[in-house]
């Protein structure tokens, strides 16, 4: 990296990784969950992510941004910890309350990103990419 623009490209990246990965975990452990609060967190972060991941696809082309395969590795070891705590056998009070845990984990991590990118995007003038990056807690 040389300068903010391909910093800003990684960050870009690895966005849009992140809400690929978020969007397959947050619906494949939807089938391990008993409690009905937490079952509707899971599907509205589904549905979040998964819109997300498809207007950074759109803009990330309108850039002229090739994402190739990135994946982003802190996400993944939360998304191997979700894998774990849903394979479990343990009691499902616990299994739901560890996965919450992990839901709370791995969403605070994706606020970072979008304000880590949306920062970067305010200081290079995209402006029509602030919309997208801000992330409203």
């Amino acid at each position: 990296m040389n300068n903010l623009t391909d910093l800003f490209n990684s960050e870009f990246k690895n966005l849009y990784a992140l809400e690929k990965e978020c969007a397959e975990i947050f619906e494949a452990v939807q089938e391990e969950i008993e409690d009905q609060d937490l079952l509707q967190i899971a599907v509205e972060l589904a549905k979040e992510t998964k819109k997300q991941f498809e207007l950074l696809q759109e803009a990330l082309g309108e850039k002229g941004v090739n994402p190739g395969n990135t994946t982003d590795s802190v996400a993944q070891e939360m998304i191997e910890n979700l894998k774990e705590i849903s394979s479990q056998q343990i009691p499902q009070e616990v299994k739901d309350e560890g996965l919450l845990a992990s839901f709370n984990r791995l969403n605070y991590y994706r606020m970072a990103c979008y304000e880590n990118t949306y920062e970067l995007a305010k200081k290079l003038g995209y402006d029509e990419l602030r919309d997208l990056l801000y992330y409203e807690v």
